[in-house]
């Protein structure tokens, strides 16, 4: 398989003109002019992720945060980030960046999103051109805030999550919005839309307390959701007829342990 038939379905499915302007998305490392002996999908690339990567014989890892997000005026191997890019260079392993152009694609992030929670008649929560769109909301339930909240965790596979509500927990749940990632500027759309609750990640806290001021409930996952980037991926590059191996990474990359 070659490179280029991965490029060719990432320009079909999600484009990089559809990323947000500030974002860094696309072919990062490396070249896809070559046959892919596997693909590694992340969510990151670290050190223990290029690790793994050569022990699975994967020269391409397709990850869904940039691993250079602002420009770099120097390339220092004594440094974390200098290391990485160094042993991936020596390695021959590629670096495929797909980002908020996933994020905004038809069947990309909040599409997989929605559909762990089980949302029904979603459609997007915010439009970002005539076409595409940021988040999803749709119906869910109903029932109670109470027990909604150990379904929505087990569904998308969280442990641990930050509540913001001045409601108790019977508050009626009917419809649920969600944007992976750090979606709270897109809170006031969840509200003027019916939300009983806003599910994203990234909250700060004068931005919960906006989101108390306005009445919009708001569990925050985090940004390590996403995880779900690589299940769903992996299905869509085979469904595309990709047949080189393709590995989800078992590396666990969130960075906070709860205390």
């Amino acid at each position: 398989m070659n490179g280029v038939t991965i490029k060719k379905f990432f320009d079909k499915n999600y484009p990089r003109d559809l990323a947000y302007e500030w974002d860094n998305v696309g072919l990062q490392i490396g070249t896809l002019n070559k046959e892919i002996t596997g693909v590694l999908l992340t969510l990151d690339v670290t050190k223990e992720v290029v690790d793994e990567a050569v022990k699975k014989r994967a020269n391409l890892i397709i990850a869904h945060h940039p691993l250079v997000f602002k420009p770099l005026s120097n390339i220092l191997t004594d440094s974390y980030k200098g290391k990485v890019i160094e042993r991936l260079i020596k390695e021959d392993i590629a670096v495929y960046v797909s980002h908020t152009n996933y994020d905004l694609g038809h069947d990309g992030m909040n599409t997989v999103l929605a559909d762990k929670l089980g949302l029904e008649n979603p459609e997007i929560l915010e439009m970002t051109s005539e076409t595409h769109g940021i988040g999803k909301i749709g119906d869910f339930g109903p029932m109670t805030l109470k027990e909604a909240l150990p379904i929505i965790k087990e569904r998308l596979g969280m442990q641990h999550g930050r509540l913001i509500t001045n409601r108790n927990g019977d508050k009626i749940i009917k419809k649920i919005a969600i944007s992976g990632g750090s979606g709270a500027s897109h809170m006031a759309m969840a509200k003027f839309k019916g939300a009983d609750l806003y599910i994203t990640g990234d909250v700060s806290y004068h931005q919960a307390h906006d989101m108390l001021q306005m009445g919009l409930s708001t569990l925050d996952i985090g940004h390590y959701v996403e995880k779900h980037f690589s299940e769903a991926l992996k299905k869509d590059l085979e469904d595309a007829g990709v047949d080189c191996p393709i590995y989800e990474s078992i590396i666990d990359l969130n960075p906070f342990t709860y205390i």
